[in-house]
């Protein structure tokens, strides 16, 4: 471990997320010297944080959304654990907690601070007139958090970062581009293509309407209606606080009289990925870049995802899966069906996806980059 550089304070939207897409960094920062404290709804109730040496600290439900009472008390609970422990940095994780992180901070004039947009979200990509009348109240002090004098920005794909700019949200001088939360390319290893006699075409995804669910299931209806022989299952748990969320009931009332599959939410997902023969993944979502796209490639499948934001940068067209239009399930159902009747093109495809995760996506690499923008941070 380095010499002691002081405390950094993580907050982030939900452990679970902590466990799943941030430990590795947290890890590293400590033996890089680093007190690590995390803040989130439930932290100080988490025992597993004391067995890794961190410290955690709930935060206030975030199930107002950015309503301004929810927003006001979650604001507050930063700027007091601020107060409180002193951190020498602060990383915040997702636009929203960006937001409410960043003019928590603004007072304080010793804190600098780390943004991770990962995604724009509801925020900016949702059209409804709820996404912009949010975005129309919110615009004005967003911009004042994120155009913090003492912040670094990361962004996960290009597209999040040129709207960010352009729009004036962000200082172009103050971003940085680090492609997702990376991958462990040791848990999710090589899987070879499985030959059987049923193909399992999976969709890993949280229960979330622009995710795609939708057009996965009519895309497997139109499969099925064609003959091809396929197996289509769902794997994915209910979300929280999202309002874009699917709930159980919604779930199985669009999966009737379809062939689609849902598995709930896996816990062994490496073995569901090595199991299945393709992975379809028909996004639309607001997010950097999708987890479950990584994991597919460190486990050598090839994969049908959206052209869009954050999908486009896990896969190259016709490297290592294929890029579909939003919201098109026929275009969608096609794809699927060309790499499932090319075996040979479907293998090579896999084959460019691992040596894609091992020399872009592993979590070493991401995790490195990350450290090395804590160090700009600290001089800016």
């Amino acid at each position: 471990m380095d010499a002691h550089r002081g405390k950094l304070l993580y907050v982030i939207n939900h452990m679970d997320w902590f466990w799943s897409h941030r430990l590795p960094l947290a890890i590293a920062a400590q033996e890089d010297g680093w007190e690590i404290h995390i803040a989130c709804i439930g932290a100080a109730d988490d025992d597993k944080l004391s067995a890794y040496g961190f410290t955690g600290h709930n935060l206030p439900s975030s199930s107002g959304g950015l309503a301004p009472f929810a927003a006001l008390s979650i604001i507050s609970a930063v700027d007091h654990l601020i107060k409180t422990i002193q951190p020498k940095l602060v990383h915040a994780v997702t636009i929203k907690y960006a937001f409410l992180a960043g003019l928590a901070t603004r007072k304080h004039k010793n804190v600098k601070i780390v943004h991770t947009i990962a995604g724009l979200g509801f925020l900016f990509s949702g059209e409804s007139q709820k996404a912009q009348a949010l975005r129309f109240l919110v615009g004005p002090f967003l911009k004042r958090a994120l155009k913090h004098p003492r912040a670094q920005i990361i962004f996960q794909n290009p597209d999040d970062e040129t709207v960010m700019v352009k729009r004036g949200f962000v200082d172009s001088a103050k971003c940085h581009l680090i492609r997702g939360s990376g991958v462990d390319i040791e848990q999710f290893s090589l899987g070879l293509d499985v030959e059987t006699d049923e193909p399992i075409v999976l969709m890993p995804t949280r229960l979330v309407h622009d995710k795609g669910i939708a057009v996965f299931i009519e895309a497997a209806k139109i499969i099925t209606a064609r003959g091809v022989n396929a197996k289509f299952q769902i794997a994915g748990g209910v979300s929280r606080n999202n309002p874009l969320a699917i709930s159980e009931q919604e779930m199985e009332h669009v999966l009737q009289g379809s062939p689609v599959e849902w598995l709930g939410k896996v816990e062994d997902m490496p073995a569901l990925y090595k199991a299945a023969t393709l992975i379809c993944y028909p996004s639309y979502y607001g997010v950097g870049v999708p987890k479950v796209l990584l994991e597919a490639t460190a486990s050598a499948r090839a994969i049908v995802t959206t052209d869009h934001p954050g999908c486009r940068e896990a896969v190259e067209d016709g490297q290592n899966g294929l890029l579909v239009p939003i919201k098109d399930p026929e275009a969608t159902a096609e794809a699927v069906i060309a790499l499932l009747e090319n075996a040979s093109r479907r293998k090579l495809m896999g084959a460019a996806g691992r040596k894609m995760a091992t020399e872009v996506f592993d979590v070493k690499l991401i995790v490195k980059n990350t450290l090395s923008i804590y160090k700009t941070a600290l001089v800016s």
